[in-house]
């Protein structure tokens, strides 16, 4: 885990991100934030509900995490105060899966004890010793399954931090309180001329309502810490020693120092940031540069830990290890970018600051007025019992969670995954657009696309030398050319003799002719035909690569190997900006080549050549001038950039460290359901704002009734009616989101 320290004043503070649990709502985070800014010596405390983590400033002589962790504890909540990120990662997963699991099961139980009671209490359906069996059970379900509300909801109440589970916990309490005195004491209902009704059915399912949209909640947000752990995972544990008298021995990556030799074997990634020494070998850098061409190593190249090696043997001095490295460098920016982000806060969090002391309130002065105006006690209590019961958030709970859950649905019917619901609002107010380039609006997979000859070239028996002869290459343009012939249903001819020399191409010999496949610098011979060298020119003009075939030392023939655009990219390109999106081409590729296929896809803006960390200097940029930005991407390299956006969208089969880092992943890898995702996301947040504008009406229409403002009238609004009328709020909110499976 990162740990920066700096100085101010006389002072030496320091710097740390701590997994915290516990934390169901907005008010939640609120709280242990105000809980560890007041700790003293701590500097500043930002808490992030998305990432279910908080960022302390703190003077080390003062405070400490143990500290830190003593008062969060106290308050409800958790804080893991584990120096090591890994193994901190894995404690606040193994937390987060049991409390999953152990709401799941409440969630179920609560359904199975509470449909029953609800239905056997409204249906009016009467039996010997009815209210001690609905106590019983709406005990089980409040005491087992919603214990929780209680704990949080009572706790905070009095620490003077209520939250939406201090209005659960109340109002179930006054609901649950009413009917027991009921059950217990009918007398005293009756011998003052009122019904000792039972209202066990709303305690009941307010609980079960609400525990059911925290689980949704809570599972959207459960995997958390896993594309760091994805990303730590390139790093190697061990790696291979080379010892002063030559031999070799394998040690733990934390002994490696600056300095020592590391030999990386075939099909190992490398351990360390460093120089080669010895050796070739092709090594895959798509890592870092999103490019799916290997790369070739010799002596005086350089590597990067978390890169995998072909398939020949390296000797490396190693010039940068542990959190010295490209690969630490990556974990510390990616985990910095997702923490800094300020949650989206959902409306219902958003009030709760006012709301639950409100509620609470006035149903305290309508139990004060009632006592005042006529002096029934009995027509008080219904009066507040209702106003708590039917201002309960059940219709605002779920407003948000159901929308979403549907939205969700729909969008994986049609190959988009959301991972992050917050995503889903934010996509609708992106005006910038990020692409990376490979992968993303092209194939990723460099094929041949074009062949050129020279004018007495027998066509046939070159291309099944270059076939025979590429078998046996570990060039990494090998595989394209070779692809290309087989599908051609060409038959290799094998060379009787064959040498590659690194940096220069092959030589081989087939028949008793000698051949020579390389680089596009064979065309500088005075043999080459005009037309073959002024067709090859051209295609270096655009950036694809170029591979040429000599004859007896004359340029017989050319391949051109390119990446190609994804099929409908420039519709979908034209989509996005018809939508008011302006459109930008980042990758880490050439200048001539990210223009040639922006050019292409009809994308104006390009920025190209870009490492990992400059990509996430370009979203930092362009957030910083204030647009919301959305970035597609699909490669370890683009995992900086896609953490720093606003919205952040993977490519079904790109690096599994992009998916797991990125919000909404397009399961086919086609660029072109992206604006199917923003149309998703729009219809989806106009279906919540629907719902909390519902919502909101309900309650401002409800509490005033509830309290007794139609009394004149004639209309006094029990708890059995509130808390009836608080389960159609409910419905109607679940069936307005279900219009979403209409998209």
């Amino acid at each position: 885990m990162e740990n920066i320290k700096s100085k101010k004043g006389k002072n030496r503070f320091e710097t740390e991100t701590f997994p915290v649990t516990g934390m169901m709502c907005a008010v939640c985070a609120g709280t242990v934030q105000d809980i560890l800014s007041k700790l003293e010596g701590v500097e500043s405390a930002e808490v992030n509900f998305a990432t279910s983590s908080v960022t302390v400033t703190w003077n080390p002589a003062k405070t400490s995490p143990d500290r830190m962790k003593e008062v969060v504890d106290k308050a409800g909540y958790g804080l893991i105060a584990e120096s090591d990120e890994a193994r901190a990662v894995a404690e606040k997963e193994r937390i987060d899966a049991g409390e999953y699991a152990d709401m799941k099961r409440k969630v179920i139980w609560a359904w199975i004890i509470s449909v029953p009671v609800a239905a056997l209490c409204m249906s009016h359906f009467h039996f010997p010793g009815e209210g001690w069996v609905y106590m019983a059970l709406t005990l089980v379900v409040m005491l087992w399954c919603g214990i929780g509300f209680f704990k949080r909801g009572f706790r905070n109440l009095f620490s003077g931090h209520p939250t939406m589970d201090t209005l659960v916990a109340v109002s179930t309490t006054a609901s649950f309180l009413f009917s027991a005195f009921n059950t217990i004491f009918p007398e005293v209902m009756t011998s003052r001329g009122h019904t000792a009704d039972l209202y066990y059915e709303g305690a009941a399912m307010i609980i079960t309502f609400v525990l059911t949209g925290k689980l949704i909640e809570l599972r959207s947000r459960r995997n958390t810490g896993t594309a760091l752990r994805a990303l730590m995972g390139l790093q190697p544990k061990t790696a291979l020693l080379r010892e002063d008298d030559g031999s070799t021995r394998e040690v733990e990556i934390e002994s490696i120092r600056k300095g020592m030799t590391i030999v990386v074997r075939p099909g190992e990634r490398v351990p360390v940031d460093g120089s080669v020494t010895s050796g070739i070998s092709s090594v895959d850098e798509s890592m870092l540069t999103g490019e799916p061409e290997m790369v070739e190593k010799q002596a005086g190249g350089s590597v990067t830990a978390g890169t995998l090696n072909g398939n020949g043997t390296l000797t490396v001095r190693a010039d940068g290890v542990g959190a010295d490295t490209e690969l630490a460098r990556i974990v510390r920016s990616v985990r910095a970018a997702q923490g800094s982000k300020a949650p989206v806060q959902r409306l219902v969090d958003r009030i709760s600051a006012w709301f639950v002391p409100t509620v609470i309130a006035i149903a305290i002065v309508t139990f004060i007025i009632w006592m005042a105006v006529g002096g029934d006690i009995s027509t008080a209590l219904i009066c507040g019992v209702s106003v708590l019961v039917i201002a309960c958030p059940c219709a605002l709970g779920l407003a948000t969670p159901t929308a979403v859950m549907v939205g969700i649905g729909t969008g994986a019917r049609q190959g988009i995954l959301v991972k992050d619901a917050t995503a889903l609002e934010l996509l609708d107010r992106v005006d910038r657009v990020v692409l990376d380039k490979t992968g993303t609006i092209t194939s990723g997979h460099p094929r041949v696309t074009e062949t050129a000859w020279a004018t007495d070239a027998d066509r046939e028996r070159l291309g099944a030398v270059a076939y025979g002869g590429e078998e046996k290459s570990t060039h990494p343009l090998a595989e394209a050319i070779c692809t290309y012939f087989k599908d051609k249903e060409v038959r290799p001819i094998a060379p009787e003799s064959f040498n590659y020399i690194p940096g220069k191409g092959m030589k081989l010999e087939a028949g008793g002719v000698k051949y020579q496949i390389g680089s596009a610098t064979l065309l500088d011979s005075d043999k080459s035909d005009p037309e073959l060298k002024q067709t090859v020119s051209e295609w270096l003009s655009t950036g694809s690569g170029v591979v040429v075939m000599a004859e007896e030392g004359k340029p017989a023939g050319a391949f051109r190997v390119a990446d190609t655009l994804q099929p409908d990219i420039p519709e979908t390109i034209a989509k996005l900006r018809h939508d008011g999106r302006e459109v930008i081409l980042l990758t880490g590729d050439r200048a001539t080549t990210a223009r040639h296929v922006a050019d292409e896809a009809g994308i104006s803006d390009v920025i190209a050549e870009k490492l990992p960390g400059e990509k996430f200097r370009e979203i930092e940029r362009l957030r910083r001038e204030g647009h919301v930005v959305a970035m597609a991407g699909d490669g370890i390299n683009d995992a900086e950039a896609l953490a720093e956006a606003d919205v952040s969208v993977a490519m079904g089969g790109g690096s599994d460290i992009a998916i797991e880092v990125a919000q909404l992943t397009l399961v086919s890898g086609r660029l072109s359901a992206l604006p199917k995702t923003f149309a998703l996301s729009h219809k989806t947040i106009r279906i919540i704002k629907e719902n909390l504008f519902w919502a909101f009406v309900y309650n401002v229409v409800g509490i005033p009734v509830a309290a007794g403002a139609l009394w004149s009238l004639g209309v006094m609004l029990s708890p059995m009616i509130a808390s009836a009328a608080m389960a159609l709020s409910s419905v109607c909110v679940v069936t307005n989101s279900l219009r979403l499976k209409k998209i």
